[in-house]
């Protein structure tokens, strides 16, 4: 039998070793940062923006949901974005995830979310993914790809202290030369 239980600051340690996992899985070989249980612990002090569950067979941890709330005008108010969800391997396709889930919607419903969503890894890892069908199956729907632009290293909160990296986003370095486009004053009569 699965149960749940909400996480708690107590428990980084074992968030952290389940995030590791998750993010090894999904780099697929690919070098990932490693997930610092001090931050893992800080994100959890976090309650307001930030929930999660760890599902037990027993006495043993077996799966992890992470989330985080945010609101959009899109979404009428506050939504749940489900951040990370992991099953151990031996406990997959065992009803585990659909426990965390469910834990997830109750939260969400308490809390008063407009919806709950999910993003998915890259598009061959996600079509060829099980859990795209375990989404679909639950009553998610498909929204399209999500697009991120990493901010670590540019001035900010986190940032600071270290020589922020020149952003992409500075104008003066994606300027294309414009043609002159004269305006009426600059017409002349004969």
């Amino acid at each position: 039998m699965v149960k749940t239980s909400e996480v708690s600051v107590d428990d980084a340690a074992t968030v952290t070793q389940m995030v590791s996992a998750l993010l090894a899985e999904l780099g697929a070989g690919h070098v990932q940062a490693g997930v610092d249980t001090r931050l893992v612990a800080d994100l959890l002090a976090m309650k307001e923006r930030i929930s999660g569950f760890l599902a037990f067979t027993e006495e043993r941890p077996v799966g992890l949901i992470m989330l985080s709330e945010s609101a959009a005008l899109f979404a009428r108010g506050t939504y749940g974005i489900i951040t990370e969800l992991y099953v151990v391997p031996d406990q997959r396709s065992s009803g585990v995830a659909m426990a965390l889930i469910d834990a997830a919607v109750t939260l969400g419903a308490t809390k008063g979310w407009g919806q709950l969503e999910v993003g998915a890894p890259r598009q061959p890892m996600w079509s060829r993914s099980p859990n795209s069908a375990l989404y679909l199956k639950l009553g998610f729907s498909e929204i399209g790809p999500r697009l991120k632009l990493p901010l670590h290293g540019l001035a900010g909160p986190r940032g600071q202290g270290s020589p922020a990296a020149p952003s992409g986003l500075d104008p003066r370095r994606r300027r294309t030369p414009r043609r002159r486009i004269p305006n009426s004053s600059d017409a002349r009569v004969a």
